[in-house]
């Protein structure tokens, strides 16, 4: 289970138009001190002049230009490889929850609801969500953003009046298999996680996940006893 009150609340639901915007920025060959101004230029096409400079653009930043600590070479790692990446939308969400542990807490538990009832009511995640990080109306706001952006980026269906059910899965594998289990690994705050966990993680509902390869450097696979294999944090 994802460790409460960890970052930021995600306040802004966000598209993969928003999200290809700073990807590109985040990618552009010109010097990082000049990114988030950017940034607010290429959201002016999109959004509102307040949201461009305001939680909209702080969001994204968070995202693909200046992630935390803890996340910053597992993102710089998918900047630096999109053409593995099947669809891109993979990389989005993979760097939303490192960068997020709150999203991935809010999809942990969609994931959940989808697994056993095949749809999440909205109001059991919202309950649900506030139940892991406090009865406050930022977190009643800040799941719903969370669900919408998932919405957003095709991997749900329904809101409005309808539940939430299953959209598009995307398939994952290879270095970008690892990539997200480090992603997991990075929203759940732990060091390591199974094939056996990383099989049923509900955080990737949205995925159909293939065997990760060697070939992404910053976490490792251990074989323990029993034939128990593990995937660790470098």
């Amino acid at each position: 289970m994802t460790n409460p009150n960890r970052g930021m609340i995600l306040d802004r639901d966000l598209s993969a138009d928003l999200f290809d915007v700073a990807f590109r920025v985040a990618t552009a060959d010109t010097k990082w001190a000049d990114k988030r101004k950017l940034l607010t230029v290429a959201l002016r096409d999109h959004i509102s002049e307040q949201e461009a400079l305001g939680k909209t653009k702080k969001c994204l930043t968070r995202v693909w230009i200046n992630p935390p600590a803890e996340a910053r070479e597992m993102v710089a790692w998918g900047r630096d490889h999109p053409q593995l990446a099947r669809d891109r939308r993979v990389l989005h969400l993979g760097a939303l929850l490192a960068t997020f542990p709150f999203a991935g807490a809010v999809a942990a538990i969609v994931g959940r609801s989808l697994a056993l009832d095949g749809q999440a009511q909205l109001v059991d995640v919202r309950r649900k969500a506030r139940a892991l990080w406090g009865d406050r109306p930022s977190i009643d706001i800040g799941a719903r953003k969370t669900y919408t952006t998932l919405l957003r980026l095709g991997v749900l269906t329904g809101g409005g009046l309808a539940p939430l059910a299953r959209g598009e899965i995307l398939e994952v594998d290879g270095e970008v298999a690892g990539w997200l289990v480090h992603a997991l690994l990075l929203t759940r705050g732990v060091s390591s996680v199974s094939d056996a966990e990383l099989a049923t993680a509900p955080e990737l509902f949205w995925t159909k996940l293939g065997r990760p390869t060697c070939g992404y450097p910053l976490i490792e696979r251990h074989n323990e006893g029993g034939q128990r294999v593990i995937w660790a944090a470098e």
